[in-house]
């Protein structure tokens, strides 16, 4: 169901833990949603779990409850258009929701991210840059058809390649303003062709607004396939390290996604995605790792582990709806330097019938 954004986090904010979201960081998270149309289905906040108490925004706009549509319909109301950023986005969003452009069943969703300033900095007086990170793997729930068998690149042989490079194409250059560089466009469908058959490309996100000509890929696959796979495009960083850390991070877990970042070449940095339910007692084993390596502080591991597992009930919406909480952690691997790592915690309201 689509929500105004600031409402979610009102009545969220008493599911964020303070260890995770200061006052002054849920404030600077307010005041970035006051100025979102209602489009989103769903948001999530992003936290350090280190010393920083910097957090950022992130809302997410799915095909299937016309996230797409709304943006538009509501932009001048927002003045969304004041900023060369969010036209694009919003261009996006038009031609996404237009069953004619191969956007319109090869994008389920499109999650749009918001650098925050740091803890100390004063709240921000406008929506900031958005940073729009498509979905263009279409079996994703959320989009409004599922694929045909074979439209869609599924393996490292490039098997219906050309369907997804279409749908990655068009969707960079509608938010670059332009199509991405050529050096750029062959090494990133590079890395989706060399996917092995495990593999899928997820999301894909232009780095421009965070000044850097580079795309960043989100891929998914065995965890054993990993190895290869980098190899195979070339990636500069250390693959024992990564060996290592999947064997310490993500020992139960059979399949992984990591995002990479990719500009005429592979780059080092690995983004490592980690997922359980929230009642998993993997998360302990995890976090408390993660202390060990310092990436963690022990009030942060804690509050992770004690985010709310039952979805809470939403009052005075008009339909009985509740709000499911999720959570995911990425871990940012980046050569001869400190692990990072960092928590997004998920807020989804949905209408429950039956309680």
């Amino acid at each position: 169901m689509i929500v105004p954004v600031h409402e979610l986090l009102a009545e969220g904010a008493t599911l964020l833990p303070p260890a995770l979201v200061s006052p002054a960081a849920h404030a600077r998270l307010a005041a970035a949603a006051v100025g979102l149309p209602a489009a989103a289905s769903c948001a999530a906040v992003e936290c350090r779990l280190g010393g920083s108490a910097r957090v950022d925004l992130l809302v997410c706009l799915t095909a299937a409850e016309g996230g797409h549509r709304a943006l538009v319909r509501r932009r001048v109301e927002l003045d969304l258009l004041s900023t060369p950023a969010w036209a694009r986005v919003v261009a996006f969003c038009a031609e996404w929701a237009d069953p004619g452009s191969p956007l319109y069943r090869g994008v389920p969703l499109l999650w749009i991210e918001l650098d925050l300033p740091d803890d100390g900095a004063r709240v921000p007086s406008s929506v900031p840059a958005p940073y729009p990170f498509p979905c263009v793997e279409p079996a994703v729930p959320g989009g409004v058809a599922p694929a045909r068998p074979g439209e869609v690149g599924r393996a490292g042989d490039g098997a219906g390649l050309p369907e997804q490079a279409g749908v990655i194409r068009r969707a960079l250059a509608l938010l670059l303003g332009e199509p991405a560089p050529p050096a750029v466009d062959g090494a990133l469908l590079r890395c989706i062709a060399r996917l092995p058959p495990s593999g899928r490309a997820m999301h894909v996100a232009p780095l421009a607004v965070r000044g850097r000509a580079a795309v960043r890929l989100v891929v998914a696959m065995a965890k054993t396939d990993v190895p290869a796979y980098l190899a195979r495009i070339d990636w500069p960083g250390s693959i024992a390290d990564i060996e290592a850390l999947l064997d310490s991070m993500v020992p139960f877990t059979s399949h992984v996604g990591f995002h990479l970042d990719v500009g005429a070449a592979v780059e080092p940095m690995l983004g490592l995605e980690i997922s359980y339910p929230i009642v998993d007692v993997r998360w302990a084993t995890a976090l408390d790792r993660l202390v060990a390596l310092g990436a963690c502080l022990p009030d942060k591991r804690d509050a992770i582990l004690a985010w709310p597992a039952d979805a809470r009930p939403w009052p005075g919406r008009g339909w009985p709806t509740r709000l499911r909480q999720g959570v995911m952690l990425k871990l940012v691997y980046r050569p001869d330097a400190p692990l990072e790592a960092k928590a997004y915690l998920g807020i989804t309201p949905y209408v429950a019938l039956f309680g």
